[in-house]
């Protein structure tokens, strides 16, 4: 599948900013299978354990479990063996775990799903948090700007030839013209116009981010704490769709 060949359902990924079970089943009601992808993070998944997932994918989800996985590159390709099994179809890992790590990471994935005979789930690294700016990033040491060091990591992932990079919306035009269109960018920090911001610093508009060049885009709270659902999606979708309309 290229970029281009991605469904309008699967660019939209809903994010289960929730902790227990019962409040996700609720989502994936609500949501009603109008998008393809679940994104399944630490929060549901330390209060639920792992059998969540096989719970969302009962109602018909495809999974990203975002693991945001970062450790030397051992550790790294034992939890990657154990996730093989799973079944989910995006993990994200951590680019500041190093080139070593990426490599490793990818060719444990690839091989461990080549010996189960299963598809190979994508590998998306983590850039730069987009709870983070560069005052943030100052006071943790970095010498760089947060487009400098989310253009190094990308770069970093690209070279250790993982399938995508998660980035926030605001990069993702520069990310674009320096790495090509040969690795998949999807973004979080998404929100409507009149939605706030939350604990997020660097955010857009879904119609801005696909126009930059992103080919998924991530909403949690913007999405799945509204009255109406399944209207959101609708939201979110026209914005999508008029974005790939004018590119």
């Amino acid at each position: 599948m290229t970029r281009k060949d991605i469904k309008i359902s699967s660019r939209l990924i809903a994010s289960m900013d929730v902790s227990k079970k019962n409040e996700a089943i609720e989502i994936c009601k609500k949501i009603n299978n109008k998008v393809d992808i679940i994104k399944v993070g630490l929060e549901l998944l330390y209060h639920e354990g792992l059998g969540i997932v096989d719970t969302i994918k009962g109602f018909g989800y495809q999974i990203m479990l975002d693991a945001k996985l970062m450790d030397i590159p051992n550790t790294i390709s034992g939890a990657l063996r154990g996730i093989a099994g799973l079944g989910v179809d995006i993990i994200t890992i951590h680019t500041l775990g190093g080139f070593n790590m990426l490599k490793t990471a990818m060719e444990t994935i690839s091989q461990s799903c080549d010996e189960k005979k299963i598809k190979r789930p994508h590998l998306f690294g983590v850039t730069i948090l987009t709870s983070l700016d560069d005052n943030d990033l100052d006071h943790m040491g970095f010498k760089n700007t947060y487009i400098d060091s989310v253009l190094n990591l990308a770069l970093l992932a690209s070279k250790a030839q993982i399938d995508g990079i998660i980035c926030s919306p605001n990069e993702v035009a520069m990310l674009r013209a320096k790495i090509g269109d040969d690795i998949y960018i999807a973004t979080p920090g998404i929100r409507l116009a009149g939605d706030g911001v939350g604990d997020q610093k660097r955010v857009n508009t879904p119609r801005k981010a696909i126009a930059d060049g992103a080919d998924y885009i991530i909403a949690g709270r913007s999405l799945t704490t509204k009255e109406d659902v399944a209207g959101t999606i609708q939201l979110f979708q026209e914005e999508i769709k008029g974005a790939l309309k004018d590119a």
